[in-house]
């Protein structure tokens, strides 16, 4: 068994738990288990990448920590709070996918994939927008921001992995395929039905794209690590 595999079984029983615990309304210990799972990622990723961290990934993952607490706390200010630490991470896995991006050369027929893409991600952006949504924690323009960054970290990933297809680059796409449903599930059982089908998604994915962040990090600084030895 590898030094790194306790932490990612831990990370997949909590997850496991925390679903089961959310269907039987146990929100005590929701808190607790969604208190773990940021946490046995983090130490996967440290373990699997020999303990070597950087900075900005380090305040990734302290993000997510800190967004997870607001959002099952729900103290005063938790909405602000967790929107603020979500678009922060997306903002720097944003910086690390346009450090990739801007290495790719293009041909002309890539550009039929590139405006089908836009026009896909940006028509599912709009038509979640457009909802008639109730009680909204925050400005609505806030929500707007919010879809467009994490429109563009799509796109951009997507791209990344159409023209690469490392497994660095699948994990990144799928990462985003899971933030865009689990924050269309989450406005969808917050301000416009709830539904707890709606819930499980939402929560299920989000654990997903935090698997398949770290797994992305892990495959960037695999590669890296080979070009730093020639």
């Amino acid at each position: 068994m590898k030094a790194s595999t306790p932490s990612l079984i831990l990370f997949f029983a909590t997850s496991a738990l925390v679903v089961l615990f959310k269907l039987l309304n146990y929100d005590t210990l929701v808190l607790c288990g969604k208190s773990i799972i940021i946490p046995s990622l983090f130490i996967y990723y440290l373990v699997s990448n020999n303990y070597k961290l950087s900075g900005l990934k380090a305040v990734v993952f302290l993000l997510l920590f800190i967004r997870d607490i607001f959002t099952t706390l729900n103290i005063n200010k938790s909405a602000m709070g967790s929107f603020i630490c979500v678009l922060i991470v997306y903002i720097l896995l944003l910086y690390f996918a346009l450090k990739d991006f801007k290495y790719l050369k293009f041909k002309f027929r890539d550009n039929i994939f590139i405006v089908i893409l836009i026009l896909t991600i940006g028509t599912i952006c709009y038509s979640v927008l457009n909802l008639k949504l109730e009680n909204l924690e925050l400005d609505f323009s806030l929500y707007v921001v919010f879809g467009i960054i994490l429109s563009v970290l799509s796109i951009v990933s997507i791209i990344n992995y159409n023209k690469n297809g490392s497994y660095a680059f699948f994990n990144a796409m799928l990462m985003c395929i899971c933030f865009i449903i689990t924050d269309i599930f989450f406005v969808l059982y917050k301000f416009y039905f709830y539904n707890y089908v709606f819930i499980l998604t939402s929560i299920i994915t989000q654990f997903l794209s935090y698997f398949f962040l770290v797994n992305y990090f892990i495959e960037k600084d695999k590669v890296i690590e080979d070009l730093s030895d020639y």
